[in-house]
């Protein structure tokens, strides 16, 4: 288990095996929230979901995708696509 300092401005470093073993660069988002008493934090893809559907769309189909191959995209998306729409609506 790693401890972290918060400062007075309420920063915190995460350690630098925690960051190498999620994969966290500078940049990156996390998601905050709680559960129970644990703060928890969770990384966000450095990529939308959108970059994430085209990359994949344009590497692994030639044209036009059939539902079938679209929802196999869908299935493999590293976070929920509805809750990330529902996000996105909220910033707006």
């Amino acid at each position: 288990m790693e401890k972290v300092k918060v400062t007075s401005k309420g920063q915190i470093t995460l350690p630098k095996q925690l960051r190498d073993k999620l994969k966290i660069r500078e940049g990156d988002y996390l998601e905050a929230f709680l559960r129970g008493n644990e703060l928890i934090f969770k990384a966000l893809p450095s990529k939308t979901g959108k970059e994430i559907l085209l990359n994949y769309s344009k590497n692994h189909s030639e044209g036009r995708l059939k539902p079938g191959e679209a929802r196999h995209i869908l299935e493999r998306l590293p976070f929920s696509l509805s809750e990330r729409v529902r996000t996105e609506r909220e910033e707006y």
